[in-house]
Order: structure tokens, then sequence, then C-alpha cells
């Protein structure tokens, strides 16, 4: 790279930019030693050990978080509370689950020709530490223990009612009676009839229940745009494997040659796709609140892209009513859910249905970039020496369809707007396809 294309400042007093660099090196590494800023580094850390999954390292680089992963399996198996607890699911019960979860989790280490998946969920004993996840809210009993400690279970009647609740509360889904069958077991195969065996498998069912990815993996599955699930195993479930994406877009990174501009075109053309999926496939509108590049992905051997994290993703229906619970606000941001965006009323308090769309968020996020005072600071997907007049003008519309400068874009982007911008880079992709 020539140095003279560097920002004239950068060039002409090196020595003073590298120390300015330096400083703010040192600055952020203080303030994450003393707590003052925080990361999801030691988590991302975490569950990179526990899983094991780190692209592009060899066989002998896996083998002590292997170590780690057995050890921990060990652990669960061995734990009292597990023992008397069991477990139940497609992948087993009990010894044969674990070993049905052994299987699963080393087949996250087979790079070709196996079938990968990540497993999500938290174990019900105290004294492991192989946990993925805890859910974040308190969820209504399953079951009501009376004075002797006996567990009363509801009825296979209630049971089923308590689903349908469920998943209207979080979802606004009515459920066919394929789809209740299907939720209301852990096994798809088999009917579980002994009385025991069933409160045990509703014990392990119900917290499964209250993950959002959970349910949206089992609703749409037939879609083919979510990762599928796998199997269950207690409150673990496995889902296929899905390769992120890696952005194209950090300044190491960053490539104009025709090539990679080609690829960015296709992978632009793919997310709006998707988009389109989400928009028009569905009861309603399905919205994306935690937009990143690396949340879509796509199968070993696939040519469709999937979004990954199902954490937030909700009907508009569900995130409307979450971003105008009505409670207290001073400025808009505080009625915001992630990247969903909404307003705080005049009278303080959040009372708007969700603002923005899922395009606004991807052209704002994934294909602009990251900009301060309206100045890209990091140029995004289709920000490239090769992006035209048209095309960048037409992203500045999408990211911000108010043109509001003072705020956070709150504006959903315009059909005539998303087909202008879709047919646009169809044809820019099918033009650099050909000549490269």
């Amino acid at each position: 790279m020539n140095v003279r294309r560097l920002p004239g400042f950068m060039y002409h007093y090196k020595v003073v930019t590298l120390l300015l660099f330096t400083t703010m090196l040192l600055v952020i590494y203080l303030l994450l030693h003393w707590g003052i800023m925080c990361t999801n580094l030691e988590a991302w850390r975490h569950v990179s050990n526990v899983h094991a999954q780190k692209r592009g390292c060899d066989r002998n680089s896996l083998r002590p978080a292997m170590r780690r992963e057995r050890d921990s399996l060990a652990r669960v198996r061995n734990s009292s509370r597990w023992q008397r607890s069991g477990v139940l699911g497609p992948l087993g019960d009990n010894a044969t689950c674990i070993q049905g979860l052994e299987r699963s989790m080393r087949s996250l280490k087979e790079s070709i020709g196996e079938r990968e998946a990540h497993l999500k969920g938290q174990t019900h004993c105290d004294d492991c530490d192989f946990r993925t996840k805890t859910p974040v809210e308190q969820f209504e009993s399953l079951f009501w223990t009376d004075a002797s400690g006996t567990k009363h279970f509801p009825s296979e009647t209630d049971f089923n009612t308590m689903i349908k609740d469920l998943v209207v509360s979080k979802l606004n889904v009515t459920l066919s009676q394929h789809q209740l069958e299907r939720l209301a077991r852990l096994r798809t195969h088999r009917v579980e009839t002994e009385p025991r065996r069933r409160q045990l498998e509703m014990e392990n069912l119900w917290p499964l229940l209250q993950e959002n990815e959970y349910l949206m993996s089992i609703l749409y599955e037939d879609r083919d745009i979510f990762p599928q699930l796998i199997g269950t195993c207690g409150t673990f479930y496995a889902v296929e494997y899905v390769r992120p994406i890696e952005t194209p877009t950090t300044i190491l990174a960053l490539s104009d040659s025709k090539p990679e501009w080609a690829k960015r075109l296709k992978l632009a053309v793919m997310i709006l796709d998707l988009l389109e999926e989400l928009d028009t496939n569905f009861p309603e509108p399905i919205h994306l609140c935690d937009v990143k590049i690396n949340h879509f992905g796509l199968p070993l051997g696939g040519q469709k892209l999937k979004f990954l994290d199902l954490d937030a993703v909700f009907p508009k229906t569900i995130i409307s009513r979450i971003t105008s619970d009505s409670k207290r606000c001073e400025k808009h941001e505080d009625c915001d859910y992630f990247d969903c965006r909404s307003f705080c009323s005049k009278n303080k308090r959040c009372e708007s249905p969700v603002a923005n769309n899922n395009l606004q968020i991807v052209c704002e996020k994934i294909f602009l970039g990251w900009t301060l005072s309206g100045t890209i600071i990091i140029p995004g997907l289709l920000m490239s020496e090769h992006t035209t007049s048209t095309l960048a003008v037409l992203l500045r519309q999408c990211a911000n369809p108010a043109g509001d400068i003072e705020h956070l874009p709150r504006a959903a982007v315009p059909d005539n707007l998303k087909t202008r911008l879709y047919n646009m880079l169809h044809e820019m992709e099918q033009e650099v396809a050909a000549s490269v």
C-alpha cells in the first residue's frame, strides 16, 4: 500500500499519528483492565473453548479444547444432580443421551465430510460448567409442589394449552395441530406414555420452549432460512452448523479488486433476497433486531443465506409490543430494542410501534458502514472504489430514509427505494461477474 494515499495529516505527521494511536490503544487497554469498559471477549473465549469451533486451526490446536470439552462432559455425566434428574431427548436418555451429546459435539471438530452443529442450552446441574446459554428471564413454573414435596404436573390438555398460550405470547402465532404435536414432544418418532417419563419429558421440554431460538427453529423449519434443529438432550439442543459470513469490510481486509467486488455484490443480493423472504413469506414481517454481518451464514455446500442468531428475531406485532410498552423514557434510544428503533413520546413514554425495518438496518450497519456525523469512518460491504455515485446516494437514502441528521435513523425504507436498490445491485453483480 502506498503511504502517500494516507490522509495528509497522517502522512506529514507520522510520528504524532503513531503517538496518538499508541495512546488510544493504551487508554482502551486500561479501561478494559480496570473494568470501566467491558467486551464479550471473555465470554467468546469460553464458548470457543467449550465448543472448539475455531475455524482455520489444525487438529493439533483443537486437541486441548477437545480434552476440556471431554472433561466438562464427564462432569455432567458424573454430577449427582444430573443422575438424579435424568434427561430425555432424541439423542437418547441418561447415559445414552450424554453419549449422543458427545457424538454431536465431536462432529463439530470435523471440518470436512461430517455434519456440524452448534449445541445450545443449559444443564440442570449446579456443579458442572458445561453451560452455553442461560435464560435471561424467569418463566411460569410447569408444576406445583405440595407440602410433602410431591410435584403435580399439568394434564396433557393443560400442557397443550400452556404451549399454545406461550407461543401466542412470544411470537403471535396460532399453532396448527402438527406444530402443537411437534412442540409438545421431544421425540417426533415416539410418544412417551409411561407417566413418570412423560413428566420428565415435560420438565425437560418446558425450559426449551422459553427459548425464542428453539421455537423459531421448529415453527419455521420448512422455510430453510434459519438453522435446522438436529436434536435435544435434556435442556440442550443441537442445531445445524452454518458458517458465518466473514466480514470483508475491516481496514486490514479491505480489497478493491474486481473479484472481491463481485463477491460483495453477490453477497449483498443474497442478503436482500433473505430480507424479502422475511418480509413476505410469513404471516407478518419478521424483524431482525440484532444485525451483524456474521449473523448471516451459508450452510456447507449451500447457495442460500440463513440468519443465525434468533434470540432477537420477532414478528412485527411482538417487537412493536416491546417498543411500545409505555415505560418511562427521556430520549428515543430508551425505547429501542437493539437495532429495532422507536420513539419516546411527548409525555416521556415509549408508546410507538417499531419505526424502522430490516433493510434500513442492513443498509446502515452492513452496506454503508460505520459513520460519524455523516462521514464514513469504516466502509461497509458496498463502499469501495468501485461504488458509483448513484449507488452511494441510494445507500445513504436507504440507511437514513427520513434524512434525520440529529438522531439515529427511525424510518422504514419505502418499497420503491428497495426495488431500485435491488435492481441496481442485481444488474451490477451480473455485469461485474461477466467481466472477471
